[in-house]
C-alpha cells in the first residue's frame, strides 16, 4: 500500500512558499551569511526556507557527488521555488551547464552569482579588485604582485582575473606569468599557490611584494605558508582577499580584502523569488556594489581600534537600567543570528561620542561590528563543548539499542534550540539514480514523542509522515554520507547556531548511521 503524501494536506502545508536554498558547506563563512540573508527574508514574507546543503554539480571529488545526492530530493511536491548560490554550486560545472541543470527541475529558478538566462543578483567583482589593486599600488607602491585565480568555470572568478590583469596594465605594470595561480577557493589552494611560487617557480622573495587571492579563504592560506616560511605579514608580503567573511576580521592579521554585501545578496535573491512566485515579473540581473576594507594584512591601521567610554555602558538608576536592558537583548539578538542589531542600537551613542567626525563614527561601527565578531566566535566554543558531550554520549550508546539514540537527541538537542531531529537511512542497497529515492527512519524525535516509529518513506516527503510539523517550518536538509557512499540524511530546524555546528552535527549522525550498518553486517 502507498503511502500518502503528507504535502498535499492542508493541515501539514505551510501558509507562504516553500524555497529551497541550494549550497555546498554550511560551515563556509562565506555560503552561510548568504543563507541568513535569504532565510530572514523568506521568513519575513511568510515562506519557510529549505537549506539544501549539497555539493558542486559535476565536482569531481567522489565524496563531494555523494553529498549532491541530497539535490536529487528537491522536486514540486516540496518546494514551490529554487534560490541557487550558483558561485558555489556552479563553479565546477560552469553557467551553462548549471543553468540547464536547475531548469530540468521544472520550477522557478533565481540565481545568486552568474548566469546566462536566469534572474540572477552579483556583485560587481571587477570593480572590487581594481580598488585593491590600486591601493596595493598607488598607496604601498607594491608592483609585483601576486594572484590567486578561482575554478576556471566560474564567471566571478575570470571576472576579478581579468580585472587584475587591466589594473596592472592601467598601471604600466609588465604581466609576470610566473605569479599568476590557479585556485579554488579553499584554504589548501592558498597553501599550494605559495608552495609553488617559491619551491616550483623558485620566485625570490625579493621578487614578490603582495599576494591578492581571488577570496578571503585562499588568503588564509597564503598568509598561513607564508608565516610556515619565516615571512612575515604584511612586513614582507602584504597579503589580501575578496569577500570580507567573518574570519577576516579576527584572522591574524586581520586581512585586508573586498567587501560583498552576503547576507544582502541573499535577501535580494530570495525576495526576487517570492516576486516571481507572486507573478511579478524579474530582469535578468542585478548587480550589488562592493566596499574595499583595508586592515592590518596590507600594512594599514585598522580603523576599528576603537574603545567605547566607560560611561556607555555604566548603570546608575533606573534610565541607565533600561538602557542595559536594551543593550543585553540587542547583543543578544546579534549573537542569535541577527548581524547589526547591536550596532543599531549603540549607533546614538556613537553619533554623540563622535563629534570629531565621520572617521570616529565610521571606527565605532567597526569596533561594533568587530565586537560581536568577537563574541559570536565564544559564544561557538561554548557551542562546540556541548556538541562534544553530545558527541561522547551517543559514541557509548549507539552500540546499545537503537531507541537510546532518539532518547538522546530529545536530552541533549533542545539546548541549541532544536526540539524536533529526523536521521533517515537508505532502505537496501543505494539505488544509482536516486539513492535517496526510499529512506526509513534511523532515530529522531519530535514535541510529541522521544521514540518514533521507525516508519519507511519517499525521500521526496524529505521526514516521515508522523513529523508533519516539521515541514511547516524553515529546516536544513543534510546528506549523510561516509567518503563516496551515502548514508541517509538529517533535518533539522534552522536555528540560531552557525554553519558549522551543522556540518559537525551531520558528520557526527553520518558516524552513528555507518556503525549500524556494520553492526547489521551491511559495510
Amino acid at each position: 500500500m502507498s503511502v500518502p503524501d503528507p504535502l498535499s494536506s492542508p493541515r501539514s502545508a505551510p501558509k507562504g512558499p516553500r524555497i529551497a536554498f541550494l549550497a555546498a558547506y554550511m560551515n563556509n563563512a562565506y555560503e552561510w551569511d548568504v543563507w541568513r540573508g535569504a532565510h530572514a527574508a523568506v521568513e519575513a514574507r511568510g515562506g519557510v526556507a529549505l537549506g539544501f546543503a549539497g555539493a558542486g554539480v559535476d565536482d569531481p571529488m567522489a565524496d563531494h557527488q555523494a553529498r549532491s545526492t541530497v539535490f536529487d530530493l528537491i522536486h514540486s511536491s516540496n518546494v514551490d521555488g529554487i534560490l541557487c548560490l550558483t558561485s558555489v554550486v556552479g563553479q565546477h560545472a560552469g553557467v551553462e551547464r548549471t543553468e540547464s541543470w536547475l531548469t530540468s527541475k521544472g520550477l522557478p529558478v533565481v540565481s545568486i552569482g552568474p548566469a546566462a538566462r536566469l534572474p540572477s543578483v552579483s556583485v560587481d567583482d571587477a570593480t572590487g579588485i581594481t580598488q585593491l589593486m590600486a591601493h596595493l599600488i598607488e598607496h604601498h607602491d607594491h608592483h609585483r604582485i601576486a594572484f590567486i585565480k578561482g575554478t576556471e568555470s566560474n564567471q566571478e572568478a575570470q571576472r576579478r582575473l581579468a580585472a587584475y590583469h587591466r589594473s596592472l596594465a592601467n598601471h604600466g605594470i609588465p604581466h609576470d606569468p610566473r605569479l599568476v595561480f590557479d585556485g579554488d577557493f579553499t584554504v589548501a589552494s592558498g597553501v599550494r599557490a605559495m608552495v609553488e611560487l617559491f619551491d616550483s617557480r623558485q620566485v625570490p622573495v625579493g621578487e614578490l611584494d603582495a599576494v591578492v587571492a581571488s577570496n578571503d579563504y585562499m588568503a588564509f592560506g597564503a598568509i598561513e605558508e607564508l608565516e610556515r616560511r619565516r615571512l612575515s605579514v604584511p612586513e614582507q608580503v602584504a597579503v589580501v582577499g575578496f569577500d570580507d567573511i567573518m574570519p577576516a576580521r579576527v584572522h591574524t592579521p586581520p586581512l585586508t580584502t573586498v567587501r560583498q554585501p552576503l547576507e544582502e545578496l541573499g535577501r535580494q535573491g530570495a525576495n526576487r523569488l517570492m516576486d516571481l512566485l507572486a507573478g511579478t515579473p524579474a530582469e535578468n540581473a542585478i548587480t550589488l556594489s562592493t566596499e574595499l576594507v583595508l586592515r592590518n594584512s596590507c600594512g594599514c591601521v585598522p580603523t576599528s581600534r576603537y574603545v567605547l567610554p566607560r560611561e556607555v555602558f555604566s548603570a546608575s538608576g533606573d534610565g541607565d537600567a533600561r538602557l542595559r536592558d536594551v543593550l543585553r537583548a540587542a547583543l543578544s539578538s546579534e549573537l542569535r543570528g541577527e548581524p547589526g542589531i547591536f550596532a543599531a542600537a549603540i549607533e546614538p551613542f556613537l553619533r554623540e561620542i563622535a563629534a570629531e567626525g565621520t572617521t570616529d563614527l565610521d571606527a565605532g561601527r567597526r569596533f561594533a561590528d568587530e565586537f560581536c565578531t568577537r563574541m559570536r566566535l565564544s559564544r561557538g566554543d561554548v557551542v562546540f563543548e556541548r556538541l562534544a558531550r553530545l558527541a561522547h554520549v551517543l559514541h557509548t550508546r549507539m552500540f546499545g539499542p537503537q531507541a537510546y539514540l532518539s532518547t538522546t537527541l530529545a536530552e541533549y538537542l533542545p539546548p541549541f534550540e532544536i526540539d524536533q531531529c529526523v536521521v533517515s537511512e537508505i532502505v537496501g542497497k543505494p539505488k544509482a539514480g536516486s539513492p535517496l529515492s526510499t529512506l526509513k527512519l534511523a532515530f529522531g524525535f519530535d514535541k510529541s514523542t522521544h521514540q518514533p516509529q521507525m516508519a519507511t518513506f519517499d525521500g521526496r516527503e524529505l521526514v516521515p509522515p508522523d513529523f508533519a510539523s516539521l515541514r511547516r517550518r524553515s529546516v536544513f536538509i543534510m546528506p549523510l554520507v561516509c567518503g563516496d557512499q551515502p548514508l541517509g540524511m538529517a533535518v533539522v530546524p534552522a536555528g540560531p547556531q552557525e554553519g558549522s555546528f551543522f556540518e559537525t552535527l551531520a558528520e557526527l549522525f553520518s558516524t552513528v548511521l555507518k556503525v549500524l550498518e556494520v553492526r547489521r553486517g551491511g559495510g
